[in-house]
């Protein structure tokens, strides 16, 4: 109620007081600037980014996380693939070749670990490349030592070493994944 009362007070004030209010011209061309005005608040409004550039933006972040996953898996492939290649695997005990495919299944599965924790997709394509290419060289001494022990197949000295080659190939991917925990 007493804003309706505030409401008739102002309108009469106004009304006695037209000629007041009145006096003024705006001046020549007012209009026009006022309109176009008017109109460039709208083209701002379409400048705005819509739901349309968001679902752009999220596909191309989606094609990036898709790539290097890919990247990733086609990395991991070829050591999945030598180590389950049969190359002197057929020659050792079957103690011996549970241990070797035990150690290279934690070890793909830290690589994994590794992807995970990488800051970037460009970072963690650069250290499964050191991390291949180091256990590359490990699998490449494990097959000398396979290819010795189809020579000697008792030799217990030589199936040590291709336990221990196993378990620091598994290691240098363990203090990879460390050192990405602390940081």
């Amino acid at each position: 109620m007493h804003s309706y009362i505030i409401k008739m007070d102002l309108e009469k004030l106004i009304q006695e007081n037209r000629d007041q209010f009145d006096s003024v011209e705006p001046l020549d061309g007012h209009f026009e600037r006022f309109s176009e005005r008017l109109g460039l608040t709208d083209e701002k409004r379409v400048a705005l980014p819509s739901r349309f550039s968001m679902l752009k933006v999220a596909a191309v972040i989606l094609v990036i996380i898709t790539g290097s996953v890919f990247v990733f898996d086609l990395a991991t492939r070829s050591i999945r693939e030598k180590f389950s290649s049969a190359v002197g695997v057929k020659q050792m005990p079957e103690e011996l070749n549970e241990a070797v495919q035990y150690y290279d299944a934690r070890a793909t599965a830290q690589l994994k670990e590794v992807h995970k924790l990488a800051s970037s997709p460009e970072q963690a394509v650069i250290i499964n490349e050191d991390a291949v290419r180091a256990m590359n060289n490990l699998d490449e001494d494990t097959r000398e030592l396979q290819k010795s022990l189809a020579e000697n197949p008792n030799c217990e000295r030589l199936q040590a070493a291709i336990i221990q080659n196993q378990q620091m190939k598994e290691g240098i991917v363990n203090k990879i994944v460390n050192t990405l925990n602390k940081h």
